[in-house]
C-alpha cells in the first residue's frame, strides 16, 4: 500500500498483483477523460477513499487552451530553485503514463507508478467506481507526491473547469494560460461561456492569473473573480527571458509561470523572493529609497541569480514541446499541437527556424481532429508553406494517449481542400509512409521534417524509431 493511504467509509480492496505492463494496459482499457458532474463526484470519493492526499499539500490549477503542460514544467523549475519539493500533474502523455507524474522534474519510475496506480484501481473497483484514467492517474499522483512530502502540487487542469475533475480541489493558486474556440466544442457556444467554465476551478480566497491576451476577456475574468472573492493578480504583460525564437515562442508561457512562482512564494507563503522579483538589489515590500551600502556589498558578495540567467541555464521544453532534433538527417521538429491556437505558435517557430538558419526542403506531416476547423487549418498551412516553401503530408490521428479528442478529418479531404488553396499536398494512410516520403523530399544536412497534429502523432515518431521512452 502506497504511504499515507486510508480507508475511510468504502469497501477494502482486495490486494491483486499487478505488473506495469497490466496497469498500463488498464488504464488503456478505460474512457481517458470525461467533463461531466459525474466526474466530481467520482474523483470526490475516490481522493476521501485514499485518505485525502489533495489536504496534505498546497494546489496550484493550470487551466487554459493551450501550454498547461509548459507552464507547469517552467513553475516547477522556478519553485524547486525556491526550493521547494514540487510535484507536476499533465493530463497526457506522449509514449508513456508515467509522463503524468513528476517530482522535482523526475519523472516516476515504473516500480512506483505501478504501486501507487494499482492501489487506485483497487479502490475503485471495489468501491465500483468506474472512474476515467484521467481521476485515476490524478488521484495516484497526489497519492505519490504526499509519500514524496511533496509542499506543492501543480495540476493540469483536463478539461475545462466546472466540469472537471480537478474542480474538487481548493487551489491556492488558479492560471488561466489561454482561451481559444476550438474548445467550445465541449464547453460552450461561446468564449465567453468557455471562459466562464474555465474561471470556476478557482475557489473564494485563492490567487487568479491568466497569460490570455485578449483585453476585454481579461476585463471579464477580472470583474469575476471581484464578484467570487477570488484575489485577481495583474495579467501577464511581458514575455519571459528565453533563448531566442523560444521567447517569441514560449515567452509569455513562461512569465505565467514566473508570476506562479511568485504569488505562491509571496502570497500563499508570505516570503520575500529578490530571484523572483527579477532584480539583483530588489526592496522588500514597504522598504523605500536606494539599497544601503550594505545591501550593496551584500549583493555583490552574494550575487541572486537573475531569472534571465537562470532561462539560459535551464529553460528546457517537455518533450513533444516544439522538440528540435537537429542531430537527425534530416532534422526533425515534433509538436503535439491539436488547435488552431496551436498551430500558429509551432508554424511560427517554423518560420523563426527558417528566417535564422534557411531550410534547403521542409516538409510538414501533419494529423487535424475533427474538433478543429478543417479550412482555418488548411488556411495556416497554406500561409506557412507560402513563407517556408515545401509540402504537405495529410495522415490520420490514431493512438491511446489521454484526450477527449479522438476523431480525425481524412488525409485526403485535408489534401484536396488543400490543393485548393494552392497547397502541395498529398494524402497518406499510415504515418510510416508518410515519413519514408517525407524524408525523400528534403536535405539531410539543411531539410526539415515536422509533426504536428496531436501527441498520438509525436508517439507515432518515435514508434517508428523504435524508441519505447522518451525525455
Amino acid at each position: 500500500m502506497v504511504p499515507g493511504t486510508q480507508q475511510q467509509k468504502g469497501v477494502k480492496p482486495a490486494s491483486q498483483t499487478r505488473t506495469y505492463k497490466d496497469v498500463v494496459s488498464f488504464l488503456d482499457s478505460i474512457k481517458p477523460i470525461e467533463y461531466h458532474k459525474n466526474s466530481l463526484q467520482r474523483m470526490k470519493l475516490l481522493d476521501k477513499l485514499c485518505g485525502n492526499p489533495s489536504q496534505a499539500m498546497d494546489i496550484v490549477l493550470v487551466a487554459g487552451s493551450n501550454g498547461k503542460s509548459s507552464t507547469i514544467n517552467f513553475a516547477s523549475k522556478l519553485l524547486k530553485e525556491e526550493g521547494y519539493t514540487v510535484g507536476a500533474a499533465h493530463a497526457s502523455h506522449i509514449l508513456n503514463y508515467n509522463e503524468q507524474i513528476v517530482v522535482d522534474l523526475e519523472t516516476i519510475q515504473n516500480k512506483n507508478f505501478t504501486e501507487v496506480v494499482s492501489e487506485v484501481i483497487d479502490i475503485a473497483q471495489a468501491n465500483k467506481i468506474n472512474a476515467t484514467a484521467f481521476e485515476i492517474s490524478t488521484t495516484a499522483a497526489l497519492l505519490f507526491f504526499k509519500s514524496q512530502k511533496v509542499s506543492i502540487a501543480l495540476l493540469e487542469v483536463g478539461i475545462g473547469g466546472r466540469n472537471d475533475a480537478t474542480n474538487i480541489f481548493n487551489p491556492k493558486v488558479v492560471a488561466i494560460t489561454r482561451i481559444a474556440q476550438d474548445q467550445t466544442e465541449v464547453l460552450g457556444d461561446d468564449l465567453d461561456v468557455v471562459t466562464e467554465h474555465m474561471l470556476e476551478v478557482a475557489k473564494q480566497g485563492c490567487w487568479m492569473i491568466s497569460a490570455e491576451q485578449s483585453k476585454i476577456r481579461l476585463q471579464k475574468m477580472k470583474t469575476w473573480a471581484e464578484k467570487h472573492d477570488v484575489s485577481w493578480a495583474m495579467p501577464i504583460r511581458k514575455l519571459a527571458a528565453l533563448p531566442y525564437m523560444y521567447e517569441q515562442l514560449y515567452g509569455r508561457t513562461a512569465s505565467l509561470a514566473e508570476r506562479i512562482a511568485q504569488l505562491y512564494v509571496e502570497h500563499v507563503c508570505k516570503k520575500f523572493s529578490p530571484f523572483l522579483r527579477g532584480n539583483l538589489l530588489s526592496t522588500q515590500r514597504g522598504q523605500r529609497g536606494r539599497p544601503t551600502l550594505e545591501a550593496k556589498r551584500n549583493a555583490e558578495l552574494n550575487p541572486i541569480k537573475t531569472l534571465k540567467k537562470f532561462w539560459l541555464e535551464e529553460f528546457e521544453l517537455l518533450p513533444g514541446r516544439f522538440s528540435l532534433l537537429d542531430k537527425e538527417k534530416p532534422s526533425i521538429l515534433l509538436d503535439n499541437g491539436d488547435n488552431i491556437d496551436a498551430f500558429e505558435n509551432v508554424f511560427l517557430g517554423i518560420r523563426l527556424r527558417h528566417y535564422q538558419h534557411p531550410l534547403k526542403d521542409f516538409a510538414l506531416i501533419m494529423g487535424v481532429s475533427t474538433d478543429t476547423d478543417i479550412l482555418e487549418a488548411a488556411k495556416l498551412v497554406r500561409y506557412l508553406l507560402k513563407k517556408v516553401g515545401g509540402q504537405a503530408f495529410f495522415v490520420p490521428i490514431s493512438g491511446k494517449q489521454s484526450s477527449h479528442k479522438q476523431a480525425c478529418h481524412k488525409p485526403q479531404d485535408l489534401a484536396n481542400l488543400a490543393k485548393e488553396l494552392g497547397v502541395k499536398a498529398q494524402a497518406y494512410e499510415t504515418f510510416d509512409r508518410a515519413f519514408e516520403s517525407a524524408k525523400q523530399l528534403v536535405d539531410e544536412r539543411e531539410g526539415l521534417v515536422a509533426v504536428t497534429g496531436s501527441p498520438q502523432l509525436v508517439a507515432q515518431y518515435w514508434h517508428h524509431r523504435g524508441i519505447k521512452k522518451v525525455g
